[in-house]
């Protein structure tokens, strides 16, 4: 059998016969499609797969009581979950957050800029707790429920204070 793969925009296509039959072949074949279709993705969509895998890193790290040292909770199922949902519906034209675990055992997203700008969203359950310092005296807080779509006030403050450069 042969396989065969474009790459988006280049026109390339990557060709390979299948003819091995063991396990290894198998894995060797799957691992390339793999590569090779992430290959096709825009480099845009990047950022959130680096968020996912540092979500899992995150998952990881933090999966015992004191991961931190001290008392923190076991991040939980929930904020991981939603945390997930609210990564697959961040628009592209913001700058991309850091994940920070918190010793609650939810997870923020976290924006800060050199311009005294920070923004923090902490995501458990349904529910996203945001604060922002923006510059000067100017402060937003506040909680919103989470539905898949993210909150016209959350909205507003990403696209308007931390824009991609």
């Amino acid at each position: 059998m042969t396989i065969r793969i474009a790459t988006a925009g280049t026109g390339q296509t990557f060709s390979w016969a299948d003819i091995g039959f063991s396990e290894e072949s198998r894995d060797i074949s799957s691992q390339l499609v793999k590569i090779l279709e992430e290959r096709r993705q825009p480099i845009s969509f990047s950022w959130r797969d680096t968020l996912r895998d540092e979500l899992d890193e995150i998952i990881q790290d933090c999966s015992n009581p004191g991961w931190d040292g001290y008392d923190a909770e076991v991040v939980s199922a929930e904020s991981a979950v939603v945390t997930q949902e609210l990564i697959d519906v961040l628009p592209e034209n913001i700058q991309v957050p850091a994940l920070v675990p918190d010793p609650s055992g939810e997870i923020a997203l976290e924006w800060r800029t050199g311009d005294q700008k920070y923004f923090s969203v902490s995501v458990s359950a349904n529910s996203l707790v945001y604060a922002g310092i923006f510059g000067g005296f100017c402060k937003n807080y506040g909680e919103e429920r989470f539905f898949g779509t993210i909150p016209a006030t959350i909205l507003h403050i990403l696209t308007h204070h931390f824009p991609k450069a």
